[in-house]
């Protein structure tokens, strides 16, 4: 079966099985729902992807076979979760689920696009923790002139309205992020990110942006899913180091960003005007 009818089933599958919380400004809300008071909020990635199998292998995985209830966010404007209209929409569909199914604990989970959105969210959410793996620091495109991945889709991005993410990331929230150390544009972003004793930001030995199958193949995605979820520290550095991915060192840079002043002042003005 070509790769196009089988992601198309796996879509149809997966709007079938999951109900709508929202399907307004540009937001495509579902859920999943689970046994237990305490879900996952999954941002979806570009082409509304979570981890490359289909949302709900994603979700029978991560989470620990329906125990937990999933929430899937996709952008489908392909906008990086940007807009007031946006998040409104995103705020009120989760605290409403929230509420109905008296949820007492959340966790957001993303890749790449998404990512960012499981970091940006996470906080006004009220998740206590976010599991990163490639995420952006920043979609705008004069942040990084640089990276020209998604370009055409970012250009188009009417309303940059979310927070810097050093504003966002809550003191409160345990952050676990993943990037690939040698990967010329995300090294760009994984420098920006900030550094606390929340944040465990682990760098792979790896040039590709891809860091799913690396994860796969080394059988770890999902139990990265539960140690994060368990905030088990110990085991979450065990688990990285099978795809030889290690803790970042504390102030680590790349030399031409570290001494570079102008782009390190665009990245603390860049939100001031849109």
């Amino acid at each position: 079966m070509k790769i196009g009818i089988r992601k198309s089933l796996r879509q149809a599958l997966f709007r079938l099985k999951s109900r709508s919380l929202c399907e307004e400004a540009g937001a495509d809300i579902r859920a999943l729902s689970g046994r237990e008071d305490a879900g996952i909020v999954v941002f979806t990635s570009y082409h509304a992807n979570a981890a490359k199998r289909g949302l709900l292998e994603f979700a029978s995985s991560a989470s620990n076979q329906d125990a937990r209830h999933c929430i899937f966010v996709t952008d489908r404007r392909q906008g990086w979760f940007q807009g007031r209209d946006f998040s409104s929409a995103v705020f009120r569909a989760i605290s409403d689920y929230v509420a109905h199914h008296r949820l007492t604990r959340l966790m957001t989970v993303g890749v790449s696009m998404g990512g960012y959105g499981a970091v940006s969210y996470a906080a006004e959410l009220g998740a206590d923790s976010a599991l990163a793996f490639a995420p952006q620091y920043c979609p705008r495109p004069g942040t990084f002139p640089a990276d020209q991945r998604w370009a055409e889709a970012r250009a188009q991005i009417p309303e940059f309205s979310r927070p810097s993410l050093n504003e966002a990331m809550g003191s409160q929230i345990q952050y676990t992020l993943l990037h690939s150390r040698w990967n010329a544009e995300d090294s760009q972003h994984w420098q920006a990110f900030p550094e606390g004793s929340n944040i465990d930001h682990f760098l792979a030995d790896r040039r590709s942006h891809d860091v799913i199958d690396p994860l796969r193949e080394a059988g770890v995605l999902y139990p990265m899913v539960d140690a994060a979820w368990g905030k088990d520290r110990t085991k979450m550095r065990s688990l990285m180091r099978k795809i030889s991915a290690l803790p970042r060192r504390p102030g680590e840079r790349d030399e031409d960003l570290n001494n570079n002043r102008a782009v390190n002042a665009q990245l603390t003005t860049s939100y001031a005007t849109n």
